[in-house]
């Protein structure tokens, strides 16, 4: 797009507006806030002008994220894939991190994009934390993290 990007993963918000419009004319600033504002993943952010996505990210960026201070958290995947996480342990695929969920209607939802009735993982973030891996909270539904050790995972049985 041409933008120049802070190591951080933010751009001016009026440079990317005038980009914005050169597809879209209608685009205005209050359009791009309510966006942010309104997305139920909580995806995006602003501030001092800047805007910037929570997570993820295909590019090399390092957004400061907060430690996750939860206890568990969860992943939806399909029955072939969980057999394999349950193996060798999460790793991101096509992205920088591996998203979990921070419920478990949640996890069902993404798992539901890649198969009718998903597996959902369960992580012991407690522990996981304890050892050293390093979780984030992205949004109030979403944490991120390089890798989960397979110690870490079991199959949620509800």
């Amino acid at each position: 797009m041409g933008l120049k990007m802070s190591e951080e993963g933010f751009v001016d918000i009026n440079l990317l507006i005038q980009k914005v419009k050169e597809k879209y004319p209608w685009v205005k600033q209050e359009f791009v806030e309510k966006m942010v504002r309104e997305d139920q993943k909580g995806r995006f952010e602003i501030q001092n002008n800047q805007i910037g996505a929570r997570y993820g990210h295909s590019l090399e960026v390092s957004p400061t994220l907060p430690l996750a201070e939860i206890d568990v958290l969860y992943h939806g995947t399909s029955e072939e894939t969980s057999q394999r996480i349950l193996k060798e342990g999460l790793k991101p695929t096509g992205r920088k991190k591996v998203h979990l969920s921070s419920t478990i209607e949640d996890a069902i939802a993404v798992g539901r994009r890649k198969t009718e009735n998903p597996v959902i993982l369960k992580i012991d973030t407690k522990r996981a934390l304890a050892e050293g891996i390093r979780i984030e909270k992205a949004s109030e539904k979403v944490y991120v993290v390089q890798e989960i050790l397979k110690e870490f995972i079991s199959i949620y049985i509800s």
